[in-house]
């Protein structure tokens, strides 16, 4: 699995149901809690999204970032598909637990089980469809204070039980739509994923059939890393 892969198929989660980790409406007044009730009510009318998609990865010991581009269909529940089309074509298949990476260039098919693949399976339960992780997350203003764009707050995301080597996400909330409209995963290596999404279409009937993917003839089908027994 290539990093912009591993990174992308994290921020599947957070795009997928931006709604199910944030935690349950309070009383009005608290800024981020009404900017979660916008975002709640935004997500629970949308059946089906698209969303184009630019990608920044600073890993630590890289002079550069790595940058990539694409497009990402979500059909709920539990149907993604994630394409990198920039610098190289890489695709992401997602069918509840089932996940299918397809990198034409090394003609190779990894497959695996979500619920196995992250040293935090939290995330990964949005795309099971098996419901709200408010169980699980807190979600703060971020810590800084910072805000985006129209002035909402971003927000930070934790986990209360949370360990030491849990990625820490801060997201940003798009004024005019209220999906998420940007997308950062710290991981503890200092290492910072940046996804920023665009260009939203919602409810416009996607079709199971591109969701579906054939392996192809020539493609290697290998088993990706899973999560290590306690």
């Amino acid at each position: 699995m290539t990093r912009r892969a591993l990174a992308g198929s994290v921020a599947l989660a957070a795009l997928t149901m931006g709604t199910a980790w944030l935690p349950a409406p309070a009383g009005a007044g608290d800024p981020v809690k009404d900017l979660v009730r916008k975002v709640e009510a935004r997500y629970q009318t949308t059946t089906d999204l698209t969303a184009e998609f630019s990608q920044s990865t600073d890993i630590k010991g890289f002079a550069k970032p790595l940058q990539s581009s694409g497009r990402v269909y979500i059909k709920r529940p539990g149907k993604l598909r994630w394409d990198y089309l920039a610098p190289t074509l890489e695709q992401i298949f997602v069918e509840n637990d089932k996940i299918q990476f397809y990198i034409p260039e090394h003609k190779q098919v990894m497959v695996g089980q979500l619920s196995k693949m992250a040293n935090s399976q939290a995330p990964f339960q949005l795309l099971q469809g098996i419901g709200r992780l408010d169980r699980h997350y807190l979600v703060t203003a971020a810590p800084d204070g910072a805000k985006g764009s129209g002035g909402l707050p971003l927000l930070s995301l934790t986990r209360p039980d949370d360990g030491p080597d849990q990625p820490r996400i801060v997201v940003e909330v798009d004024p005019g739509s209220h999906f998420l409209r940007r997308v950062e995963l710290h991981d503890v290596n200092g290492n910072v994923s940046t996804f920023t999404f665009s260009a939203f279409l919602a409810n416009t009937g996607l079709k199971d059939k591109l969701f579906e993917f054939t392996v192809p003839q020539d493609a290697e089908v290998i088993n990706a890393p899973t999560l290590a027994v306690p």
